[in-house]
């Protein structure tokens, strides 16, 4: 990413400055990748809490995951339309990777990840039609432990309104920029963060940094000019009058 060194300390800052004012997050358990896709999917267009509450209603009317695979996407987009805006889109993506993953494996799991390298673990995700690169960073970082941001249109578009990257940045960028600047260790405190700062008005108290510098230097040009003003008096044509006065 362009300028990336400056955007790391904006980043790092600002992921303290989280932490001061939310507090660190309860970290949920691990679980099963295939209903982490279905999350992983349904993350990308709403908050983490709306996932949870959809996918609970998925599975209030469809028996199993085989169900929810043969399921038409309207059938899909009605259960989960009272908590994601884009849910046709959802739920045709995640009726894709089910389908994708049932073609390849002949059955509804990606329990044989757990003995895969984290590297070929994502690359096989990556490659299942309906997974894109924000779900498969979900799957790899709630379900199979390895080290991944996943970054949503959604965060991505949080995160350059306040200039914490570059405004030019593509979704992938942004994501392998976070991944490179974020520890493993931080994160899973990252994304829940994140997740609240992109779905909440935490992102307006952090203001962009330019926009920050406009203002501090408008206030001493507006300074100069009203002392500039106020020495262009007529103290001294007054002074002159008074002196031909007492001449006189």
């Amino acid at each position: 990413m362009k300028n990336g060194t400056l955007y790391a300390k904006r980043i790092k800052k600002a992921f303290t400055q989280l932490k001061t004012e939310l507090g660190k997050p309860e970290i949920p358990e691990a679980v099963d990748p295939v209903r982490q896709v279905i999350l992983g999917v349904l993350g990308a267009e709403t908050t983490q809490a709306k996932s949870a509450r959809a996918i609970k209603a998925l599975f209030s009317v469809m028996v199993d995951v085989n169900e929810l695979r043969v399921s038409t996407t309207q059938e899909i987009a009605a259960v989960i339309a009272p908590y994601v805006s884009n849910n046709k889109q959802c739920a045709d993506a995640i009726r894709r990777a089910l389908n994708a993953i049932y073609r390849k494996e002949h059955a509804i799991t990606l329990d044989h990840l757990h003995k895969t390298g984290r590297r070929e673990a994502r690359h096989y995700l990556e490659s299942l039609d309906g997974i894109d690169a924000c779900t498969a960073a979900s799957v790899m970082l709630w379900s199979l432990g390895g080290h991944a941001v996943p970054v949503s249109d959604r965060m991505c578009n949080a995160l350059r309104k306040t200039n914490l990257v570059n405004p030019e940045a593509t979704v992938v960028e942004v994501q392998a920029f976070l991944e490179r600047n974020i520890a493993a260790s931080d994160g899973k405190i990252f994304c829940l963060l994140m997740d609240h700062f992109a779905s909440s008005k935490v992102a307006a108290k952090l203001a962009p940094p330019k926009a920050a510098k406009r203002e501090k230097s408008a206030k001493p040009k507006a300074k100069t000019t009203r002392s500039t003003s106020s020495k262009k008096t007529t103290r001294k044509p007054a002074a002159k009058s008074r002196k031909k006065t007492a001449a006189r």
